[in-house]
């Protein structure tokens, strides 16, 4: 194991060289302490600071495989978060370790930029013969931000000549935090001190789910002869910071609006598509096609970086449609061939497991455990949020019993006093019961879970009945340990 002191010792031993730098080996035995010090040193040392808060900071991961996360103190975790929905497979699928394993055995070929690639052509296949027509061209990307960049300049490549200027978001979206994407990104703050890729005068915003605030932008932007400035409509057919799925029948009103008034509709799947709910698309639980489809966490498997927009070969026509333009929008890690393979495997394993049926049988398991605490403790639980196995618990948290218990007027990692009631959870069921679990910063007053599609009904249960430890003792509990565990943090 390579401790802080060795690493310094093995630095000053390279004093002489060119370089000193830490080898493979090295890396993967550097102890917990060697480690969060290099992280320190040249990452996120304030973002180490929020993971010292949430008792985080000093997890020693050994290995992961499936829902499990072992740690070097010989703990087991089970992932309910699946590192926010990429791993939904669970970590090192077999399946997915063996077909990288197929490529180095083949030595095939990641990056050819001057010919066509084998594996983008059989990943596109694979990925029409899940969608609806004509959701059947694709263009990959390394994220779900990156995804969306491209579905955007798709939209204005083909809207911008008739004189339309403006995108159409929902209030609360997340789409991403690259530059475009984050023009249209209005959960929580994320926007704060950026100049965006869109000016805020091309954006028009309306409530969640409201079908009627889209038709009144709609007019409101109305200009001669019936035309309108608004490019294309975003929507994520659940709220992925909230956990809020769309009114049935939103997303199909939504769509047919759109195409009335010649405006482009991208449904945002990053989060939930590819299986989590039940549906390869959650937008399928209607019957409704949009223009345009964005997916990636899952489609990467668990092990690589991908992400893709699909759409049809008309609009794909009028906005690439010639030699000349067909290669204005591309990115020199589109579609790598190790990465489409297990994007490839990916796709087969969703069918091969059945796991896209596990996420909808699962999911009810999941919201009968979820209905019957809320049952049980009407006054902490409010309100169960989400559909298959993305979904999230709204609590009631009291202001002024926290205030009682903590002064956040002077620290900055504690905003609200929401943060400190869902961090004390999120510490709880971490530190007491072995189960990891997320909270958003936009929705600082809900639990989500969201575990890889091969959840079982056992591990289900054992998070159903942590939670009911937690609030038969009542949330207090659970806060004053947190406090007592942050109070250098929480009174500096």
């Amino acid at each position: 194991m390579l401790t802080a002191l060795s690493v310094e010792e093995e630095i000053a031993d390279h004093e002489h060289d060119d370089l000193r730098l830490l080898t493979l080996d090295q890396s993967l035995d550097l102890d917990i302490d060697a480690a969060n010090k290099l992280y320190a040193d040249h990452l996120n040392k304030y973002m180490l600071q929020v993971f010292d808060v949430l008792g985080l900071k000093d997890m020693d991961i050994q290995g992961a495989r499936g829902m499990e996360i072992w740690l070097a103190d010989g703990r087991t975790l089970l992932d309910f978060s699946a590192g926010l929905g990429v791993a939904a497979l669970g970590h090192n699928h077999p399946q997915i370790v063996a077909a990288e394993n197929k490529c180095h055995d083949r030595n095939v070929i990641d990056c050819i930029k001057l010919a066509p690639h084998k594996l983008q052509g059989a990943l596109a296949y694979n990925l029409a013969q899940y969608l609806p027509d004509p959701l059947k061209v694709s263009f990959f990307a390394v994220s779900g931000s990156e995804a969306n960049e491209a579905a955007m300049k798709l939209c204005e490549r083909i809207q911008t000549p008739k004189g339309k200027t403006k995108f159409l978001c929902m209030q609360g979206a997340f789409h991403g935090k690259t530059h475009g994407a984050l023009s249209l990104t209005t959960a929580a703050d994320f926007q704060r001190g950026f100049l965006m890729g869109i000016p805020k005068e091309n954006i028009v915003c309306v409530p969640y789910g409201d079908i009627s605030a889209v038709r009144g932008a709609i007019e409101a932007e109305t200009i001669g002869h019936g035309g309108n400035r608004i490019i294309a409509a975003i929507v994520e057919p659940i709220r992925g910071t909230a956990c809020e799925v769309a009114p049935k029948g939103f997303l199909t009103e939504l769509a047919q609006v759109c195409r009335k008034h010649d405006i482009l509709s991208i449904f945002d799947e990053v989060k939930v598509g590819t299986g989590r709910t039940g549906r390869f698309c959650a937008f399928q639980y209607e019957d409704v096609v949009p223009d345009i489809v964005t997916l990636a966490k899952t489609l990467g498997g668990g092990k690589r970086a991908m992400g893709a927009m699909v759409t049809s070969q008309t609009l794909f026509d009028r906005a690439y449609g010639n030699k000349q333009d067909c290669n204005l929008h591309s990115s020199s890690f589109s579609g790598l061939g190790e990465s489409c393979a297990v994007a490839i495997e990916t796709l087969n394993v969703l069918q091969r497991d059945h796991l896209i049926d596990n996420a909808a049988v699962m999911g009810d398991y999941l919201a009968k455990g979820l209905h019957g605490l809320k049952q049980k403790y009407p006054g902490t639980v409010l309100e169960v949020r989400g559909k298959g196995l993305f979904q999230a618990i709204r609590l009631n948290f009291q202001q002024d019993m926290a205030s009682k218990l903590v002064d956040i007027s002077r620290n900055p990692l504690f905003l609200t006093y929401q943060t400190v009631l869902i961090a004390s959870l999120a510490r709880e069921l971490y530190e007491r019961h072995n189960l990891l679990v997320h909270f958003q910063p936009g929705a600082r007053d809900m639990l989500h879970f969201m575990p890889p599609l091969i959840v079982r009904e056992e591990q289900i249960d054992m998070l159903i009945a942590a939670l009911d430890d937690i609030f038969a003792k009542g949330i207090t509990d659970a806060v004053v340990r947190f406090v007592a565990k942050n109070l250098k943090r929480v009174f500096s």
